[in-house]
Protein backbone atom coordinates (compact mmCIF):
# COMPACT_ATOMS: atom_id res chain seq x y z
CA UNK A 1 0.00 0.00 0.00
CA UNK A 2 1.47 3.48 -0.77
CA UNK A 3 1.93 5.38 2.45
CA UNK A 4 -1.23 6.98 3.86
CA UNK A 5 -3.44 4.76 1.64
CA UNK A 6 -5.05 1.40 2.86
CA UNK A 7 -8.35 -0.02 1.06
CA UNK A 8 -11.91 -0.77 2.82
CA UNK A 9 -12.05 -4.40 1.35
CA UNK A 10 -8.51 -4.97 2.11
CA UNK A 11 -9.41 -8.98 2.67
CA UNK A 12 -10.14 -8.66 -1.13
CA UNK A 13 -6.62 -7.49 -1.66
CA UNK A 14 -4.83 -10.70 -2.77
CA UNK A 15 -7.74 -11.90 -4.88
CA UNK A 16 -8.05 -8.87 -6.57
CA UNK A 17 -4.85 -8.53 -7.88
CA UNK A 18 -4.11 -12.08 -8.88
CA UNK A 19 -7.08 -11.64 -11.24
CA UNK A 20 -6.10 -8.06 -12.80
CA UNK A 21 -2.76 -9.83 -13.38
CA UNK A 22 -4.19 -12.94 -15.35
CA UNK A 23 -7.01 -10.24 -17.05
CA UNK A 24 -3.49 -8.14 -18.19
CA UNK A 25 -1.23 -11.03 -19.19
CA UNK A 26 -4.25 -12.50 -21.49
CA UNK A 27 -4.40 -9.18 -23.29
CA UNK A 28 -0.66 -8.80 -23.53
CA UNK A 29 -0.74 -12.26 -25.27
CA UNK A 30 -3.51 -11.78 -27.63
CA UNK A 31 -1.74 -8.35 -28.54
CA UNK A 32 1.02 -10.52 -29.29
CA UNK A 33 -0.56 -13.11 -31.20
CA UNK A 34 -1.54 -10.45 -33.65
CA UNK A 35 1.13 -10.25 -36.30
CA UNK A 36 1.73 -6.57 -37.70
CA UNK A 37 0.06 -4.98 -34.66
CA UNK A 38 1.94 -1.99 -34.30
CA UNK A 39 1.96 0.46 -31.24
CA UNK A 40 2.39 -2.93 -28.82
CA UNK A 41 4.13 -1.47 -25.74
CA UNK A 42 1.03 1.50 -25.42
CA UNK A 43 -1.42 -0.51 -25.28
CA UNK A 44 0.39 -2.82 -22.67
CA UNK A 45 0.10 0.47 -20.93
CA UNK A 46 -3.12 1.60 -21.25
CA UNK A 47 -4.41 -2.24 -20.96
CA UNK A 48 -2.61 -2.20 -17.48
CA UNK A 49 -3.94 1.67 -16.79
CA UNK A 50 -7.72 0.09 -17.12
CA UNK A 51 -7.42 -3.13 -15.00
CA UNK A 52 -5.79 -0.96 -12.35
CA UNK A 53 -8.76 1.07 -12.37
CA UNK A 54 -10.92 -1.84 -12.30
CA UNK A 55 -9.05 -3.51 -9.29
CA UNK A 56 -8.57 -0.35 -7.21
CA UNK A 57 -12.72 0.21 -7.75
CA UNK A 58 -13.52 -3.35 -6.53
CA UNK A 59 -10.95 -2.56 -3.35
CA UNK A 60 -12.77 1.18 -2.47
CA UNK A 61 -8.96 2.68 -1.55
CA UNK A 62 -9.52 5.27 1.46
CA UNK A 63 -6.49 7.64 2.41
CA UNK A 64 -5.52 9.13 5.77
CA UNK A 65 -6.28 12.94 6.04
CA UNK A 66 -5.97 15.53 9.09
CA UNK A 67 -9.55 16.85 10.46
CA UNK A 68 -9.75 19.38 13.35
CA UNK A 69 -11.54 17.59 16.34
CA UNK A 70 -15.47 18.79 17.61
CA UNK A 71 -17.57 19.23 19.90
CA UNK A 72 -19.70 16.32 21.10
CA UNK A 73 -22.94 16.39 22.78
CA UNK A 74 -23.59 13.37 24.96
CA UNK A 75 -26.93 12.44 25.84
CA UNK A 76 -27.58 10.72 28.74
CA UNK A 77 -31.00 9.67 30.57
CA UNK A 78 -33.80 12.54 31.95
CA UNK A 79 -31.68 15.41 29.63
CA UNK A 80 -33.29 18.35 28.92
CA UNK A 81 -34.01 19.18 25.13
CA UNK A 82 -33.45 22.71 25.20
CA UNK A 83 -30.04 22.51 26.98
CA UNK A 84 -29.66 20.36 23.66
CA UNK A 85 -30.85 22.65 21.28
CA UNK A 86 -29.19 25.81 22.37
CA UNK A 87 -26.06 23.92 21.99
CA UNK A 88 -26.64 23.00 18.79
CA UNK A 89 -27.01 26.73 17.71
CA UNK A 90 -23.79 27.64 19.80
CA UNK A 91 -21.61 25.01 18.06
CA UNK A 92 -22.03 24.20 13.99
CA UNK A 93 -22.04 20.36 12.90
CA UNK A 94 -22.00 19.13 16.54
CA UNK A 95 -21.74 15.31 16.82
CA UNK A 96 -24.51 13.84 19.44
CA UNK A 97 -23.36 10.51 20.87
CA UNK A 98 -26.30 8.24 22.75
CA UNK A 99 -25.41 7.02 26.05
CA UNK A 100 -26.83 4.34 27.70
CA UNK A 101 -25.08 3.39 30.42
CA UNK A 102 -22.33 0.63 28.42
CA UNK A 103 -19.83 2.37 27.75
CA UNK A 104 -18.53 3.88 24.34
CA UNK A 105 -17.18 3.54 21.11
CA UNK A 106 -13.92 4.97 20.69
CA UNK A 107 -14.67 6.05 17.38
CA UNK A 108 -17.83 7.65 18.50
CA UNK A 109 -15.37 9.97 20.38
CA UNK A 110 -11.85 9.87 18.39
CA UNK A 111 -13.72 13.04 16.20
CA UNK A 112 -14.54 15.32 19.73
CA UNK A 113 -12.12 17.60 22.04
CA UNK A 114 -15.11 19.15 23.36
CA UNK A 115 -17.73 17.48 25.12
CA UNK A 116 -20.71 18.29 27.06
CA UNK A 117 -22.51 15.64 29.20
CA UNK A 118 -26.50 16.49 28.91
CA UNK A 119 -28.92 14.34 31.81
CA UNK A 120 -28.21 11.94 34.49
CA UNK A 121 -24.51 11.85 33.63
CA UNK A 122 -21.95 9.17 32.93
CA UNK A 123 -21.60 6.25 35.19
CA UNK A 124 -18.34 6.30 36.85
CA UNK A 125 -17.14 2.94 35.51
CA UNK A 126 -17.13 5.01 32.21
CA UNK A 127 -15.96 8.00 33.19
CA UNK A 128 -12.27 7.24 32.28
CA UNK A 129 -13.21 7.15 28.36
CA UNK A 130 -13.52 10.96 28.54
CA UNK A 131 -10.29 11.60 30.67
CA UNK A 132 -8.59 12.97 27.32
CA UNK A 133 -11.35 15.56 26.66
CA UNK A 134 -12.61 18.89 27.76
CA UNK A 135 -16.09 17.75 29.12
CA UNK A 136 -18.57 20.06 30.98
CA UNK A 137 -21.55 18.51 32.48
CA UNK A 138 -25.31 20.05 32.42
CA UNK A 139 -27.48 18.63 34.63
CA UNK A 140 -31.13 16.62 33.42
CA UNK A 141 -34.40 17.08 35.19
CA UNK A 142 -35.12 17.27 38.59
CA UNK A 143 -34.64 14.27 41.00
CA UNK A 144 -37.42 12.76 43.07
CA UNK A 145 -37.16 10.27 45.64
CA UNK A 146 -34.27 9.54 48.13
CA UNK A 147 -31.02 11.07 47.16
CA UNK A 148 -28.84 10.49 50.13
CA UNK A 149 -28.40 7.80 52.52
CA UNK A 150 -26.70 6.90 55.11
CA UNK A 151 -26.05 3.49 57.72
CA UNK A 152 -24.11 1.52 59.33
CA UNK A 153 -23.81 -1.86 57.18
CA UNK A 154 -22.10 -3.57 59.91
CA UNK A 155 -23.49 -3.44 63.31
CA UNK A 156 -23.11 -5.82 66.58
CA UNK A 157 -26.51 -7.46 68.71
CA UNK A 158 -27.55 -4.21 70.93
CA UNK A 159 -26.31 -1.69 68.89
CA UNK A 160 -28.79 1.31 67.57
CA UNK A 161 -29.34 1.27 63.58
CA UNK A 162 -29.72 4.46 62.78
CA UNK A 163 -31.31 4.71 58.76
CA UNK A 164 -30.30 8.33 57.68
CA UNK A 165 -31.35 10.41 54.70
CA UNK A 166 -32.98 13.16 52.41
CA UNK A 167 -35.99 12.41 50.34
CA UNK A 168 -35.81 15.25 47.51
CA UNK A 169 -39.57 16.84 46.20
CA UNK A 170 -41.54 14.81 48.80
CA UNK A 171 -44.85 13.99 48.35
CA UNK A 172 -46.45 15.72 51.71
CA UNK A 173 -48.75 12.58 53.76
CA UNK A 174 -46.68 9.76 52.21
CA UNK A 175 -44.85 7.80 54.89
CA UNK A 176 -41.24 5.86 54.96
CA UNK A 177 -41.01 2.07 57.01
CA UNK A 178 -37.72 0.51 58.26
CA UNK A 179 -38.49 -3.07 58.59
CA UNK A 180 -36.66 -5.88 59.32
CA UNK A 181 -35.61 -9.18 56.90
CA UNK A 182 -39.33 -10.54 58.50
CA UNK A 183 -41.30 -7.96 57.22
CA UNK A 184 -41.77 -6.57 61.00
CA UNK A 185 -42.20 -2.68 61.34
CA UNK A 186 -39.58 -1.19 63.14
CA UNK A 187 -39.89 2.79 62.55
CA UNK A 188 -41.82 4.72 60.35
CA UNK A 189 -42.10 8.40 59.93
CA UNK A 190 -44.49 10.70 57.99
CA UNK A 191 -43.18 13.18 55.20
CA UNK A 192 -43.49 16.64 54.86
CA UNK A 193 -43.79 18.96 51.98
CA UNK A 194 -41.11 21.20 50.83
CA UNK A 195 -37.88 20.91 48.34
CA UNK A 196 -36.26 18.45 50.51
CA UNK A 197 -37.15 15.97 53.36
CA UNK A 198 -34.53 14.73 55.99
CA UNK A 199 -35.25 11.45 57.59
CA UNK A 200 -34.02 9.27 60.36
CA UNK A 201 -35.26 6.11 61.32
CA UNK A 202 -34.53 4.05 64.26
CA UNK A 203 -33.88 0.40 65.42
CA UNK A 204 -31.98 -1.41 67.63
CA UNK A 205 -30.12 -4.82 66.42
CA UNK A 206 -31.27 -8.23 68.02
CA UNK A 207 -29.62 -10.99 66.54
CA UNK A 208 -26.34 -12.34 64.65
CA UNK A 209 -26.21 -12.78 60.70
CA UNK A 210 -26.61 -11.36 57.43
CA UNK A 211 -30.02 -9.50 56.55
CA UNK A 212 -31.54 -7.29 53.79
CA UNK A 213 -33.46 -5.28 55.88
CA UNK A 214 -36.14 -2.70 53.92
CA UNK A 215 -36.87 0.72 53.55
CA UNK A 216 -40.44 1.39 51.82
CA UNK A 217 -42.67 4.52 51.09
CA UNK A 218 -46.20 4.26 51.73
CA UNK A 219 -48.87 6.11 50.40
CA UNK A 220 -51.41 7.60 52.31
CA UNK A 221 -53.33 4.48 52.32
CA UNK A 222 -50.55 2.10 53.02
CA UNK A 223 -50.11 1.17 49.17
CA UNK A 224 -46.50 0.50 48.86
CA UNK A 225 -44.75 2.80 45.89
CA UNK A 226 -41.02 1.92 46.44
CA UNK A 227 -39.39 -0.93 48.62
CA UNK A 228 -35.69 -0.40 48.71
CA UNK A 229 -33.15 -2.97 50.17
CA UNK A 230 -30.89 -2.03 53.17
CA UNK A 231 -28.37 -5.05 53.27
CA UNK A 232 -27.13 -5.13 56.92
CA UNK A 233 -24.36 -7.95 59.04
CA UNK A 234 -25.06 -7.49 62.69
CA UNK A 235 -22.04 -9.31 64.78
CA UNK A 236 -22.28 -10.88 68.12
CA UNK A 237 -21.60 -8.38 70.77
CA UNK A 238 -17.81 -8.43 71.86
CA UNK A 239 -17.41 -8.81 75.80
CA UNK A 240 -15.40 -6.33 77.05
CA UNK A 241 -12.77 -6.22 80.25
CA UNK A 242 -13.38 -3.42 81.91
CA UNK A 243 -10.96 -1.91 84.65
CA UNK A 244 -12.67 1.44 86.06
CA UNK A 245 -10.15 3.38 88.11
CA UNK A 246 -11.92 6.46 90.30
CA UNK A 247 -10.65 8.87 92.77
CA UNK A 248 -13.90 9.41 94.17
CA UNK A 249 -17.27 8.16 93.13
CA UNK A 250 -18.90 10.30 90.69
CA UNK A 251 -22.44 9.97 89.16
CA UNK A 252 -20.87 9.78 85.39
CA UNK A 253 -19.14 6.08 87.29
CA UNK A 254 -22.31 5.48 88.65
CA UNK A 255 -24.37 5.11 85.49
CA UNK A 256 -21.25 4.34 83.22
CA UNK A 257 -20.70 0.66 85.75
CA UNK A 258 -24.14 -0.26 84.88
CA UNK A 259 -24.68 0.44 81.47
CA UNK A 260 -21.30 -1.89 81.06
CA UNK A 261 -23.10 -4.26 83.80
CA UNK A 262 -26.22 -4.70 81.67
CA UNK A 263 -24.62 -5.15 78.15
CA UNK A 264 -22.75 -8.07 79.98
CA UNK A 265 -19.30 -6.43 80.10
CA UNK A 266 -16.98 -7.34 82.91
CA UNK A 267 -16.76 -4.65 84.78
CA UNK A 268 -14.07 -4.22 87.99
CA UNK A 269 -14.84 -0.30 89.87
CA UNK A 270 -11.99 0.67 92.24
CA UNK A 271 -13.22 3.83 93.89
CA UNK A 272 -11.18 5.74 96.54
CA UNK A 273 -12.59 6.78 99.42
CA UNK A 274 -9.80 7.97 101.50
CA UNK A 275 -6.12 7.73 100.76
CA UNK A 276 -5.30 4.70 102.31
CA UNK A 277 -9.01 2.93 101.58
CA UNK A 278 -10.65 1.96 98.43
CA UNK A 279 -14.18 0.39 97.49
CA UNK A 280 -14.00 -2.40 95.07
CA UNK A 281 -17.06 -3.61 92.87
CA UNK A 282 -16.97 -6.40 90.77
CA UNK A 283 -20.22 -7.31 87.77
CA UNK A 284 -20.13 -9.97 85.88
CA UNK A 285 -16.49 -11.48 86.87
CA UNK A 286 -15.17 -12.90 90.01
CA UNK A 287 -14.54 -10.83 93.24
CA UNK A 288 -10.53 -9.34 92.80
CA UNK A 289 -9.01 -6.28 93.63
CA UNK A 290 -6.86 -4.66 91.94
CA UNK A 291 -3.73 -1.53 93.87
CA UNK A 292 -0.67 -1.23 92.11
CA UNK A 293 -0.79 -1.77 88.36
CA UNK A 294 1.37 -4.85 86.70
CA UNK A 295 1.68 -5.78 83.59
CA UNK A 296 0.62 -9.31 85.02
CA UNK A 297 -2.84 -7.62 85.95
CA UNK A 298 -3.24 -5.35 83.64
CA UNK A 299 -3.42 -8.36 80.84
CA UNK A 300 -6.75 -9.60 82.49
CA UNK A 301 -8.46 -6.18 80.78
CA UNK A 302 -9.08 -5.01 77.19
CA UNK A 303 -9.80 -1.51 78.53
CA UNK A 304 -8.73 0.92 81.23
CA UNK A 305 -11.32 4.18 82.30
CA UNK A 306 -9.68 6.70 84.55
CA UNK A 307 -9.74 10.16 85.59
CA UNK A 308 -6.50 12.50 85.24
CA UNK A 309 -6.12 12.57 88.85
CA UNK A 310 -5.84 9.30 89.60
CA UNK A 311 -3.35 8.71 86.68
CA UNK A 312 -1.51 11.18 88.43
CA UNK A 313 -1.23 9.46 91.27
CA UNK A 314 -0.26 6.49 89.83
CA UNK A 315 3.36 5.71 90.85
CA UNK A 316 6.16 5.38 88.43
CA UNK A 317 5.74 1.55 88.26
CA UNK A 318 2.42 1.99 87.77
CA UNK A 319 2.64 4.04 85.22
CA UNK A 320 5.11 2.45 83.37
CA UNK A 321 3.24 -0.48 83.28
CA UNK A 322 0.58 0.92 82.12
CA UNK A 323 2.10 2.66 79.40
CA UNK A 324 4.02 -1.14 78.31
CA UNK A 325 0.50 -2.32 78.00
CA UNK A 326 -0.76 -0.33 75.60
CA UNK A 327 2.54 0.57 73.50
CA UNK A 328 3.15 -3.70 73.42
CA UNK A 329 -0.08 -5.37 74.32
CA UNK A 330 -2.46 -2.93 72.71
CA UNK A 331 -4.36 -1.72 75.64
CA UNK A 332 -6.85 0.98 75.49
CA UNK A 333 -6.88 3.31 77.82
CA UNK A 334 -9.83 6.05 78.45
CA UNK A 335 -9.29 9.26 80.08
CA UNK A 336 -12.65 10.92 82.07
CA UNK A 337 -13.18 14.39 80.73
CA UNK A 338 -12.40 17.25 83.32
CA UNK A 339 -9.91 20.39 83.48
CA UNK A 340 -7.09 18.72 84.16
CA UNK A 341 -7.02 16.33 80.77
CA UNK A 342 -7.71 19.58 79.07
CA UNK A 343 -4.27 21.27 80.90
CA UNK A 344 -2.38 18.26 80.73
CA UNK A 345 -3.38 16.76 77.29
CA UNK A 346 -0.10 15.96 75.55
CA UNK A 347 0.91 13.47 77.85
CA UNK A 348 -1.95 11.90 76.24
CA UNK A 349 -1.42 12.60 72.93
CA UNK A 350 -4.26 15.23 72.75
CA UNK A 351 -4.03 18.49 72.08
CA UNK A 352 -7.39 20.95 72.25
CA UNK A 353 -8.80 24.00 70.79
CA UNK A 354 -11.14 26.16 72.57
CA UNK A 355 -14.82 26.93 70.99
CA UNK A 356 -16.66 28.00 74.07
CA UNK A 357 -19.36 25.52 72.91
CA UNK A 358 -21.45 24.72 75.96
CA UNK A 359 -23.63 21.87 74.47
CA UNK A 360 -22.55 19.15 71.59
CA UNK A 361 -25.51 17.47 69.00
CA UNK A 362 -24.50 13.57 68.20
CA UNK A 363 -24.55 13.18 64.54
CA UNK A 364 -26.65 10.15 64.99
CA UNK A 365 -28.76 12.15 67.04
CA UNK A 366 -28.82 15.54 65.91
CA UNK A 367 -31.62 16.71 68.50
CA UNK A 368 -29.55 15.58 71.35
CA UNK A 369 -27.79 18.35 73.18
CA UNK A 370 -24.92 16.83 75.95
CA UNK A 371 -23.09 19.19 77.84
CA UNK A 372 -18.99 19.74 77.13
CA UNK A 373 -15.79 21.66 78.65
CA UNK A 374 -15.90 24.32 75.78
CA UNK A 375 -13.44 22.34 74.13
CA UNK A 376 -12.60 20.11 71.09
CA UNK A 377 -10.00 18.29 70.02
CA UNK A 378 -7.29 19.37 67.44
CA UNK A 379 -6.20 17.84 64.84
CA UNK A 380 -3.11 15.77 65.19
CA UNK A 381 -1.15 13.16 63.11
CA UNK A 382 -1.73 10.28 64.99
CA UNK A 383 -5.36 11.82 66.13
CA UNK A 384 -8.73 10.09 65.21
CA UNK A 385 -12.01 10.90 65.60
CA UNK A 386 -14.89 8.79 67.48
CA UNK A 387 -17.68 11.67 67.94
CA UNK A 388 -18.15 14.59 65.66
CA UNK A 389 -19.82 17.24 64.60
CA UNK A 390 -18.85 19.65 61.70
CA UNK A 391 -15.49 21.23 62.67
CA UNK A 392 -15.95 19.83 66.33
CA UNK A 393 -14.57 16.37 67.01
CA UNK A 394 -15.79 15.40 70.61
CA UNK A 395 -14.33 12.29 71.20
CA UNK A 396 -10.83 11.60 70.03
CA UNK A 397 -8.11 8.50 70.63
CA UNK A 398 -4.50 8.93 70.12
CA UNK A 399 -2.45 5.75 68.79
CA UNK A 400 0.58 4.94 70.66
CA UNK A 401 2.12 1.73 69.48
CA UNK A 402 -0.71 -1.29 69.34
CA UNK A 403 -3.11 0.30 71.77
CA UNK A 404 -4.92 3.58 71.94
CA UNK A 405 -5.64 6.62 74.44
CA UNK A 406 -9.00 7.81 74.49
CA UNK A 407 -10.90 11.01 75.67
CA UNK A 408 -13.94 13.10 74.87
CA UNK A 409 -14.70 17.04 75.94
CA UNK A 410 -18.47 15.85 76.63
CA UNK A 411 -19.42 16.00 79.89
CA UNK A 412 -22.48 14.77 82.59
CA UNK A 413 -23.82 12.26 79.51
CA UNK A 414 -25.26 10.47 82.35
CA UNK A 415 -27.95 13.17 81.92
CA UNK A 416 -29.21 11.47 78.94
CA UNK A 417 -30.60 8.31 80.50
CA UNK A 418 -32.22 11.07 83.06
CA UNK A 419 -33.72 12.74 80.48
CA UNK A 420 -34.95 9.55 79.02
CA UNK A 421 -32.67 9.20 75.95
CA UNK A 422 -30.61 6.67 77.22
CA UNK A 423 -30.35 4.93 73.56
CA UNK A 424 -28.27 8.23 72.66
CA UNK A 425 -26.39 7.61 75.83
CA UNK A 426 -25.62 4.01 74.24
CA UNK A 427 -25.11 4.85 70.87
CA UNK A 428 -22.24 7.60 72.74
CA UNK A 429 -20.60 5.18 74.84
CA UNK A 430 -20.66 1.80 73.03
CA UNK A 431 -19.42 3.96 69.89
CA UNK A 432 -16.02 5.58 72.34
CA UNK A 433 -14.99 2.07 74.13
CA UNK A 434 -15.24 0.16 70.91
CA UNK A 435 -13.00 2.49 69.11
CA UNK A 436 -10.42 2.93 72.50
CA UNK A 437 -10.71 -1.13 73.51
CA UNK A 438 -8.09 -3.54 72.88
CA UNK A 439 -9.20 -5.14 69.72
CA UNK A 440 -7.72 -8.90 68.26
CA UNK A 441 -7.04 -7.85 64.62
CA UNK A 442 -8.34 -9.86 61.97
CA UNK A 443 -6.29 -11.44 59.63
CA UNK A 444 -8.10 -9.27 56.63
CA UNK A 445 -9.48 -6.10 57.06
CA UNK A 446 -11.99 -5.69 54.10
CA UNK A 447 -13.48 -2.13 52.60
CA UNK A 448 -15.82 -2.22 49.91
CA UNK A 449 -16.34 0.94 47.58
CA UNK A 450 -19.79 3.58 49.23
CA UNK A 451 -21.33 3.33 45.82
CA UNK A 452 -23.96 1.10 44.80
CA UNK A 453 -22.66 -2.22 42.93
CA UNK A 454 -23.94 -2.69 39.55
CA UNK A 455 -24.28 -6.74 38.43
CA UNK A 456 -21.51 -6.96 35.78
CA UNK A 457 -19.96 -4.17 36.37
CA UNK A 458 -16.44 -2.93 38.36
CA UNK A 459 -16.90 -3.27 41.98
CA UNK A 460 -13.67 -2.07 44.02
CA UNK A 461 -12.47 -3.76 47.26
CA UNK A 462 -9.48 -3.13 49.34
CA UNK A 463 -8.17 -5.35 51.99
CA UNK A 464 -5.38 -5.10 54.58
CA UNK A 465 -3.42 -8.68 55.48
CA UNK A 466 -0.09 -8.93 57.23
CA UNK A 467 -0.26 -12.51 54.85
CA UNK A 468 2.45 -11.78 52.04
CA UNK A 469 1.45 -12.04 48.55
CA UNK A 470 -1.96 -12.62 49.33
CA UNK A 471 -4.77 -14.40 46.62
CA UNK A 472 -8.59 -13.56 46.39
CA UNK A 473 -11.41 -15.49 44.98
CA UNK A 474 -14.65 -14.65 43.69
CA UNK A 475 -17.99 -16.40 43.55
CA UNK A 476 -17.16 -18.59 40.86
CA UNK A 477 -13.75 -19.28 42.69
CA UNK A 478 -11.82 -17.38 39.92
CA UNK A 479 -8.73 -15.60 41.04
CA UNK A 480 -9.17 -11.23 41.34
CA UNK A 481 -5.77 -9.64 40.50
CA UNK A 482 -4.74 -7.37 43.33
CA UNK A 483 -2.29 -4.81 43.21
CA UNK A 484 -0.50 -3.72 46.03
CA UNK A 485 -0.10 0.48 47.61
CA UNK A 486 2.78 1.59 46.60
CA UNK A 487 3.06 3.42 49.98
CA UNK A 488 1.40 0.76 52.70
CA UNK A 489 2.53 -2.74 52.05
CA UNK A 490 -0.37 -4.73 53.85
CA UNK A 491 -2.71 -2.99 51.53
CA UNK A 492 -4.07 -4.02 48.06
CA UNK A 493 -6.25 -2.99 45.86
CA UNK A 494 -8.00 -5.07 43.57
CA UNK A 495 -11.81 -5.02 41.03
CA UNK A 496 -14.40 -8.01 40.87
CA UNK A 497 -17.00 -7.86 38.36
CA UNK A 498 -20.31 -9.11 40.66
CA UNK A 499 -22.51 -12.03 38.47
CA UNK A 500 -25.34 -11.90 40.15
CA UNK A 501 -27.58 -9.64 42.48
CA UNK A 502 -27.83 -10.36 46.08
CA UNK A 503 -25.08 -11.38 48.49
CA UNK A 504 -21.39 -12.27 47.10
CA UNK A 505 -18.34 -13.48 48.76
CA UNK A 506 -15.14 -13.00 48.44
CA UNK A 507 -12.83 -15.55 49.76
CA UNK A 508 -8.90 -15.34 50.90
CA UNK A 509 -7.06 -18.33 49.43
CA UNK A 510 -4.28 -18.71 52.38
CA UNK A 511 -7.09 -18.55 54.45
CA UNK A 512 -10.66 -20.37 53.72
CA UNK A 513 -11.96 -19.27 57.08
CA UNK A 514 -11.86 -14.90 55.78
CA UNK A 515 -15.23 -14.41 53.74
CA UNK A 516 -16.19 -10.88 53.27
CA UNK A 517 -19.84 -10.23 52.19
CA UNK A 518 -21.26 -7.14 49.91
CA UNK A 519 -24.62 -6.90 48.38
CA UNK A 520 -25.32 -6.01 44.90
CA UNK A 521 -29.08 -4.52 44.77
CA UNK A 522 -31.31 -4.99 41.99
CA UNK A 523 -30.97 -2.54 38.57
CA UNK A 524 -34.86 -1.68 40.06
CA UNK A 525 -33.24 -1.12 43.71
CA UNK A 526 -32.53 2.52 44.55
CA UNK A 527 -32.77 4.53 41.67
CA UNK A 528 -32.93 8.03 42.59
CA UNK A 529 -30.25 7.05 45.05
CA UNK A 530 -28.13 5.99 42.18
CA UNK A 531 -28.62 8.49 40.01
CA UNK A 532 -28.04 11.17 42.69
CA UNK A 533 -24.55 9.62 42.91
CA UNK A 534 -23.81 9.49 39.89
CA UNK A 535 -24.58 13.16 39.07
CA UNK A 536 -22.58 14.33 41.85
CA UNK A 537 -19.36 12.19 40.58
CA UNK A 538 -19.90 13.86 37.31
CA UNK A 539 -19.94 17.10 38.78
CA UNK A 540 -16.84 16.53 40.31
CA UNK A 541 -15.08 15.14 37.74
CA UNK A 542 -16.20 17.35 34.47
CA UNK A 543 -15.03 21.10 34.93
CA UNK A 544 -15.85 23.68 32.31
CA UNK A 545 -15.27 22.71 29.30
CA UNK A 546 -12.43 25.04 26.84
CA UNK A 547 -12.45 24.30 23.27
CA UNK A 548 -9.35 23.55 21.36
CA UNK A 549 -8.47 22.49 17.83
CA UNK A 550 -6.52 19.48 18.41
CA UNK A 551 -7.03 17.10 15.15
CA UNK A 552 -7.01 13.70 14.29
CA UNK A 553 -6.63 11.53 10.98
CA UNK A 554 -9.85 10.20 9.20
CA UNK A 555 -10.01 7.92 6.80
CA UNK A 556 -11.35 9.52 3.17
CA UNK A 557 -12.48 7.59 0.48
CA UNK A 558 -11.11 8.14 -2.95
CA UNK A 559 -13.76 9.47 -5.16
CA UNK A 560 -14.43 6.25 -7.49
CA UNK A 561 -15.93 8.13 -10.12
CA UNK A 562 -12.65 9.44 -11.56
CA UNK A 563 -11.39 5.84 -11.47
CA UNK A 564 -14.13 5.21 -13.24
CA UNK A 565 -14.08 7.48 -16.24
CA UNK A 566 -10.11 6.76 -16.49
CA UNK A 567 -11.27 3.01 -17.06
CA UNK A 568 -13.62 4.34 -19.69
CA UNK A 569 -11.44 6.70 -21.21
CA UNK A 570 -8.75 3.04 -21.15
CA UNK A 571 -11.32 0.72 -22.83
CA UNK A 572 -12.35 3.45 -25.10
CA UNK A 573 -8.71 3.66 -26.80
CA UNK A 574 -8.16 -0.06 -26.82
CA UNK A 575 -11.66 -0.18 -28.56
CA UNK A 576 -10.85 2.67 -30.90
CA UNK A 577 -7.22 1.81 -31.56
CA UNK A 578 -7.10 -1.26 -33.97
CA UNK A 579 -9.99 0.13 -36.33
CA UNK A 580 -7.87 3.54 -36.80
CA UNK A 581 -5.09 1.20 -37.77
CA UNK A 582 -6.56 -0.65 -40.26
CA UNK A 583 -7.50 2.97 -42.25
Amino acid sequence: MIDNISFIHEEWMWPVIAGAVILWSLFIWKELRVTGSKYVFLKVIVALIAVASLALMLLQPVKAVPRTKGVGIILTEAHKQQQVDSLQVLYKDVEIIKYDGDGFNLSQLEGISTAYVVGNGIASYDIWQLQDIATTYLTGERLSGITKLAYNKSATVGDSLSVRGIYASPIKGNRLVLEDAGGNTLDSVMVSGGDAFNFELQATTSVSGRYVYKLIEKDSLGSIIIEDPLPLIIKEKERLRVLIINGFPTFETKYLKNYLADEGHEVLVRSQLTKERYKFENFNRKQGTIYGFTSANLSAFDVVIMDASSYSGLSNGSRRALKNQVSREGLGVFIQPDAAVVDNGKQFGFRFKRNNKKEASLSAWPKVKVATLLYSFDDGALVQPIISEKENMWAAYAQQSAGRWGSTTLTDTYQLVLDGDERAYNYLWTSILSAVSQKKLPAVHWEFQEELGVKDAPFRFKLRTEIPAPKVLNNEQVAIPLGQDVSLEDQWEGTVYPSHTGWNELRLVQDSTVVASYYIPLETDWKTLKVSTQIANNRRTFTAAQKNTDTYMVLKPVERLWLFIIFVLAMGYLWVAPRLEGV
